[in-house]
């Protein structure tokens, strides 16, 4: 008698906490960092996974592109104590739990609520037992001495900290015993599709980022930046002078785009909209379309020869994608990012005038080139610490 055995071999599933991660933003920089990580996660454990979001927000269209993820909410209580405690015994049952805080949020320079519940959340992970690992991200500023005492523990308690500059992780290293290494951002990593869109190649196509944050934000209207050049003449007279030469053609690209709410103060649709009515009758100025997407964004911008961007994550769309790419710098982390990567084509809007920034960016352009070769460079070195990162997190798949 021959008896058969049927043995069922169920695949593990690998439970990951994810923290500090936008699914569903206008800003297409905040999307960019979750897309990178998520395809991330994928080439480094597979397709069995189950992510636990704790946030606030919801997941978008993330569920319908990688349906073999199951994705899950955990929206915190975090003025409830004894939330703590369910949040510390669900992150127990995880494998592991990623944290990013949205790119520049680990300080307090949003406020201290904001920081309180971003840094409890950490605490919860590490009071887990379960290894927090906090990705590639700007650490500090602080102006509050506690809440800064507070993050350096949580740098010193974590099981693994990136940075993406240099800047802010020796600063934060100086009482963290060299906890931080460099790495880059994340989202040099995005994936994208030139073949989405069909540019007309007869000119030198030059994208220009129009931000709103600088065109006209609160932010913008009270120079909070500190900055010496006048963005709204900065552009303007920048796509007077191409299409004085027949030979360039503008394309108007947005990166944080709000289709719901056109007014939103930020939403890079209406200066786009301005800057055109301001050229209607002119076909070299092309408005971008509004991309649902970061990654739709990324194919569009790779497709430019020439990229001038105030968004720092549209302008790391156009590095990572081979772009001549001149970031126009409204804070220091642009110039600690990419001088990491020995790209030193920036416009460095706090420190020189309007005239000198045009002069500049028109030199660039006109040797657009070099910079081509040097975004390449810049690429490249992106990848290796990219794979870098993917090698060390890879070492915690529990199969």
């Amino acid at each position: 008698m021959i008896i058969n055995f049927l043995i069922i071999i169920q695949e593990y599933i690998m439970k990951i906490g994810m923290m500090g991660f936008d699914f569903e933003s206008p800003n297409k920089g905040c999307e960019a960092l979750t897309y990178s990580f998520i395809n991330m996660l994928l080439e480094c454990y597979g397709n069995d996974l189950q992510i636990v979001n704790f946030s606030y927000g919801g997941f978008g269209i993330f569920p319908e592109r990688y349906p073999e993820i199951d994705f899950l909410i955990r929206r915190p209580k975090i003025k409830n104590p004894i939330d703590w405690i369910k949040i510390k015994n669900e992150m127990a049952g995880l494998d592991i739990i990623f944290d990013v805080t949205f790119g520049d949020g680990f300080s307090d320079i949003y406020g201290k609520m904001w920081n309180f519940t971003t840094d409890m959340l950490k605490q919860l992970a590490i009071n887990s037992k379960k290894p927090l690992i906090l990705l590639p991200q700007t650490y500090g500023p602080y102006k509050n001495f506690l809440l800064k005492k507070w993050a350096e523990q949580l740098v010193k308690e974590c099981h693994m900290a990136y940075s993406r500059d240099t800047a802010s992780a020796k600063e934060m290293n100086i009482k963290c015993k060299d906890k931080i290494r460099v790495i880059t951002d994340m989202a040099f990593g995005l994936p994208y599709d030139k073949t989405m869109y069909n540019i007309d190649k007869t000119r030198i196509n030059v994208g220009v980022n129009v931000s709103a944050l600088l065109w006209d934000s609160g932010y913008a209207k009270d120079n909070k930046f500190e900055l010496k050049v006048d963005y709204y003449t900065y552009i303007m007279n920048l796509i007077e002078k191409l299409l004085e030469m027949d030979k360039y053609a503008v394309h108007l690209i947005p990166h944080v785009i709000s289709t719901n709410n056109y007014n939103n103060a930020e939403n890079d649709l209406r200066p786009c909209k301005e800057v055109k009515n301001r050229f209607f009758d002119n076909d070299k100025v092309i408005c971008a379309p509004a991309f649902e997407t970061p990654i739709e964004a990324k194919s569009y911008i790779a497709n430019m020869d020439i990229f001038v961007g105030a968004r720092m994550h549209a302008t790391i769309g156009a590095v990572s994608a081979g772009v001549a790419t001149i970031p126009f710098a409204y804070s220091k982390k642009f110039k600690t990012m990419f001088g990491n990567l020995d790209y030193k084509y920036v416009i460095e809007a706090r420190n020189m005038d309007t005239d000198a920034a045009l002069k500049q960016t028109k030199d660039w352009i006109v040797n657009y080139n070099e910079l081509e070769k040097a975004s390449l460079k810049a690429r490249e070195k992106t990848r290796d610490k990219l794979n870098l990162l993917k090698k060390e997190i890879s070492v915690f798949v529990n199969k």
